[in-house]
Order: C-alpha cells, then structure tokens, then sequence
C-alpha cells in the first residue's frame, strides 16, 4: 500500500461529496457545516480474525497503514471469550496457550493504537446448533434468556428451524435481575485482568419491541407497579375494558421506561466499576442510527446515555447504501442531541453493501456536517483485498500532505 496522498483524486472525492450535499440542501433543505478534521478513525475487527497470531498482524499492517487510531477488537462473541477468564468458555477455535486479546494489545501499543475492547452484550447465540462446549451459559441459564409477548423463551427455540428474516439469536434478558450482574462479574475480570483504552458494546438493546418479557422480569415490574406486562401487551389494558386514557398512557409509558431503564442501569453500574478501577477506560456503545426508534422500539435510549455522560461516545450504525437515509439520521441526530454533545457521535459506516466509493462520500458528508469521528465496519469485509480500502482511506485525509 503507497504511503503517498494523491491531491488529484482527493479533490474528486470531495467535489463529489460536496455536490451531492449541496443537492440534499436544495432537496431537502438540509443544512450545511465546515469540513471538519477527523480525531477519531476507528474500525471494527471482528472475531474471525482473532483465531491466530497470523491473522491479527496482518489486521493491525492495515490498521497502522491506514492511519486508524482506535480498534474496536471483538473479544466477546455469542457468549464465548476471545482472551483469558475463569469465567467464561474460550471460542473452541483459539487454540491453547494463545490469548488473542493480549496479542493484540501488544501489537496496538507498539504502535500507538487505542484498543477498545468490543462486548456482545445481550445477544448469547445465533447458529443453527447448541454450542458445544457444555459450559457455555446457554445451557446452564436457559431462564435468564428473553421471552417475547407471547411468552416464548429464547432457549425453547428449535436452532435448526426457520426463522422470521430479522431473528438474530438467542438474547439474555436485560430485566432477569441475575443477568447484568454477569454481565458486569465479565467486564470486572477484564478490567482487572487486561490494559485497554476502551469497552465498546454491542447489542445492548433488545432484538425488537416484541421483547422484554422474561417472566423473572415481569414479575417484579408487576410487584413493583400492580399491572402485569403480558396485560399491556394484550391489549388489555385498555380504554376499552373502561381504564382511563391516562391511566393507559401512564401503563404504557412506565413499562417501557422499565425496560430500557434496565440497560441504562447495566452502563451506570459498568461506569461507576471503571471508575473504582481508577483507570483511563472510555466507554461506548455501537447504537440504532435513527434515535427515536433505538429508544421506541429497542428501547436504547442514547441520547439519555450521551446527556447524562454515561458514556463517552457512540457509533450510531448508520449502515444504510442511500445517501439520503444516511443523511436523514444524521439530520435526526442533529436536531435532538445538543450541539455540545455531538462530538461524542462517531459514525458508524458499512463496507459490506456499498461500493468503496460511496462510503467515501459518507464520510465526507459526515465531516461536511461536523461529525469529528468515523468508524468502519469492518476490516474483515475486505480482508482479502485491502486495496478495496483505499477511496475510504483518502477520504479520511488518510496521509494528507498540508
């Protein structure tokens, strides 16, 4: 890969970008802001590539090549470790005596690289059979898995049968009280165990809104508040069966406070434990792009999570091949979070449904409009042809001679 910028080609990209912004002002009178230098070029590795030293060094050639200055290194996958713990079953293809984890953290210091370690949260597994190893919690915690409205649990699911088109596994359920306590006994052991720069989640939302009625949960919500969830679900908490409007409303919106509060309390607690840890650790979260609907039907509320400095930063997954759904988040983004706060945004752009080139023009529209951090999903996308990379890495002011 050539360490030379080439002015000429850097120019198209922008006049590019900037044409078809200055198309969405006119379409759809969106606003314009000064080109904004990068500080944050992250970019998502995931666990495939942690199964061999061979294979992360030729993952951080390209980060250290590229000019990322933060990887998010997938070390907790559907429900297995990427790296030493006495609490959790290593993925059965690491082989022994190799922590792929501290592999990298060597690697990243060497040359000056953040690492920021990627958790799946709630999501524990998603394959068509059981996980072999038999220590794995889903088959030792079947009751702490999510259970839709209609009462069905995660673990009774038959792996090997069809699934509806937006199934993506087997959750653990943020309102069973046992759940984010082991969530959080992982995140200590890693903690006290590992130096890293970062704790970056995922899946910390629930699959949909059909979801959050794991009847452990339920039953303290229903001890806490008189009504029971399956009720509201039902419909029969209802204007209808001669309950007040407000009452109804009230019902409603308490319940669905309750759910996402139980998220916001897992990070709260994962907060005040990096703190007592006394060292530097950022944390942030991989989040639904349009806000309004990561709080309404995943019940993720990051803006609360932003407002209130739960985090330090999130990477909205803003993965859409159209420019102007892309854009439109971005507009919703920036109409709801404060002007203070935006540069704890970092987005979050896809490499696996679009060309290189209109990602680059992404995250030039995503400069043009204030936006100080990027972050690409994934390396892995492209690991076999890394030239693919290179309209992104122009766009990012990659290796830009002033």
């Amino acid at each position: 890969m050539t360490n030379s910028f080439n002015h000429h080609t850097s120019t198209k990209f922008f006049n590019r970008a900037r044409y078809i912004l200055a198309l969405f002002v006119f379409l759809f009178n969106f606003s314009k802001s000064e080109t904004v230098d990068l500080e944050k070029k992250c970019i998502w590795i995931l666990r495939d590539t942690l199964t061999s030293p061979e294979k992360i060094e030729t993952a951080f050639d390209h980060v250290v090549s590229a000019g990322y200055n933060i990887v998010f290194l997938q070390i907790r996958g559907r429900g297995y470790a990427f790296y030493e713990s006495s609490l959790v079953p290593k993925n059965p293809r690491i082989v022994d005596g190799f922590d792929p984890l501290q592999y990298s953290i060597d690697i990243a210091k060497k040359n000056n690289i953040e690492i920021h370690i990627w958790f799946n949260t709630y999501i524990l597994w998603s394959a068509r059979s059981a996980p072999e190893n038999l220590k794995h919690i889903y088959h030792s915690k079947g009751e702490w898995t999510e259970a839709n409205k209609y009462g069905k649990m995660d673990y009774k699911i038959n792996l090997k049968s069809p699934k509806i088109p937006n199934w993506e596994g087997v959750y653990l359920s943020p309102i069973h009280p046992d759940v984010n306590p082991y969530l959080n006994s992982l995140i200590q052991e890693l903690i006290d165990n590992y130096t890293f720069q970062g704790i970056h989640f995922d899946y910390i939302r629930y699959q949909d809104e059909i979801y959050g009625y794991n009847k452990k949960g339920t039953d303290i919500f229903e001890e806490l508040f008189s009504i029971d969830p399956y009720n509201i679900a039902k419909g029969i908490i209802s204007t209808r069966f001669g309950w007040s409007k407000e009452f109804v409303d009230s019902t409603k919106n308490t319940w669905t406070k309750f759910k996402q509060d139980a998220i916001t309390s897992f990070l709260e607690t994962v907060s005040n434990s990096v703190f007592e840890s006394g060292k530097n650790i950022k944390l942030s979260a991989a989040v639904k792009p349009n806000l309004l609907i990561a709080k309404t039907r995943f019940f993720q509320d990051w803006e609360l999570w932003l407002n209130n400095d739960i985090l330090d930063f999130v990477v909205p997954m803003n993965y859409y091949s159209k420019l102007k759904d892309f854009n439109d988040d971005i507009q919703i983004m920036k109409y709801f979070i404060n002007s203070e706060y935006r540069e704890k945004i970092v987005m979050g752009l896809a490499t696996y449904n679009q060309s290189a080139s209109d990602v680059a023009d992404k995250i030039l529209i995503s400069r043009m409009q204030g936006f100080k951090g990027i972050s690409i999903f994934s390396y892995d996308a492209h690991q076999n042809n890394l030239d693919w990379f290179n309209p992104i890495l122009h766009a990012m002011d990659y290796n830009k001679k002033e």
